[in-house]
């Protein structure tokens, strides 16, 4: 159910009727940038508990990349006591997450100046949890949906109501079924800038069937703990992977991808083989910024260098089981015709422990920033093609002094 509902939010935020990009290269810094703080109550629900209150909190900042679609970083914390019905204890809690708030009043109706709007929320991101009376610390990926009602109090300052669910992994706490946060926060946001309404610009994606593209590719990747065994063939497996995505503008590319195939468990030094082979697939979300055009759009410019950060869903087929990944990585995409792009991607996908044979690297501060949950990854590297559909007008542009001839003018 909750692969479900993630996947139905990522398709939904995603796919608006129309869209229009805002963070353009040539705008100022804080142009379409805020900042929320919040505060309210908490409850932590799992199979050794009886859902305990505490208080919850958070600080957050972000910025309007696309005029219905909010991206912000948000920090909370939560304070539990009496965690557990077995062995009390105080669960304290600090969640980092990546987030997206669409605002879908700005998507399906032309009046942008309401006071009250809605967002749905989506985000992704990572747990720290620990305890007192000898209570174990524990640290996983995260994933959260909610919502929020904002109130626009003037140009500058909004008021809001926020309800957030962090699902966390099965294994999480030692609970061993289904694990939640769940928070309802009053906040005030303050706009950097004074700017209610949230403008088209030069350098965006016009129309709802423009710039969308899919793709293809296959490559090699390498079942990494702390990149220990590169020189063993052995550890290496096949990641095949289709995409689709949209440039929503010059400078801002959003794509889904589902990927993985074949992978390894940790090398098995006693016997002196590789670890168990096994089958997975991560399914993503990456946001993607193009260096190419990071200062102003060149015609012309056929290869296009876009650096980007991720995170979704990863399981393995032998052991289904609710988990999440994140990935960062560059694609060069290369224009070879009107539809056309080749496409080359260096990934870094980080799965947890339990998706590799639950065996990882401690780091140099356990329970607080350990490798197991960072260097536990499945680097790769990819070549495929990309199809274009639709009209293109934030891809490639013929130089400005192009002849019917091919040739450029000097």
């Amino acid at each position: 159910m909750k692969k479900f509902l993630l996947l139905a939010a990522f398709f939904s935020i995603f796919n608006f009727q129309y869209s229009t990009s805002w963070a353009q290269p040539g705008e100022r810094f804080g142009d379409n940038m805020f900042l929320s703080l919040k505060g309210g109550m908490g409850v932590y629900s799992n199979r050794l508990n009886e859902c305990p209150t505490g208080f919850s909190g958070g600080i957050s900042v972000g910025k309007w990349i696309v005029s219905p679609l909010a991206f912000r970083v948000s920090f909370d914390f939560m304070t539990i006591p009496n965690a557990s019905t077995v062995k009390p204890y105080t669960a304290n809690f600090a969640l980092g997450s990546a987030e997206f708030l669409w605002d879908f009043t700005s998507t399906f109706f032309r009046i942008r100046n309401w006071r009250l709007k809605a967002y749905p929320m989506i985000g992704l991101g990572v747990v720290f949890e620990g305890g007192d009376n000898g209570h174990s610390t524990d640290h996983e990926f995260q994933a959260m949906l909610g919502a929020q009602v904002n109130y626009v109090i003037n140009p500058r300052w909004d008021a809001f109501l926020e309800y957030k669910c962090n699902f966390f992994p099965e294994a999480f706490d030692g609970s061993g079924g289904d694990v939640y946060l769940h928070s309802l926060l009053l906040g005030f946001s303050h706009q950097f800038t004074e700017g209610p309404f949230r403008r088209r610009t030069s350098g965006e994606s016009r129309g709802v069937m423009e710039d969308w593209f899919f793709g293809a590719g296959i490559g090699p990747n390498f079942s990494s703990f702390t990149f220990e065994h590169v020189d063993k063939l052995g550890m290496y497996g096949a990641a095949p992977e289709i995409m689709f995505g949209r440039n929503y503008s010059n400078f801002w590319t959003i794509r889904f991808e589902l990927a993985g195939l074949t992978a390894h468990e940790r090398y098995d030094t006693i016997n002196d083989e590789p670890g168990d082979g096994y089958t997975f697939s991560t399914f993503h979300t990456d946001v993607m910024v193009n260096l190419t055009h990071a200062l102003k759009f060149t015609r012309g410019k056929k290869l296009n260098v876009l650096p980007y950060l991720g995170a979704g869903l990863a399981w393995r087929y032998d052991n289904a089981q609710f988990d999440m990944a994140a990935d960062f990585g560059v694609m060069l995409r290369y224009y070879i015709g009107r539809r056309s792009d080749l496409y080359a991607d260096f990934k870094y996908t980080m799965v947890t422990p339990r998706v590799a044979g639950g065996t990882g690297e401690a780091g140099p501060l356990p329970g607080i920033l350990s490798y197991d949950i960072l260097w536990v990854g499945l680097p790769s590297i990819t070549v495929g093609y990309i199809y274009n559909f639709g009209h293109n007008t934030t891809r490639y542009r013929l130089p400005a002094h192009w002849s019917p001839g091919g040739s450029c003018a000097d």
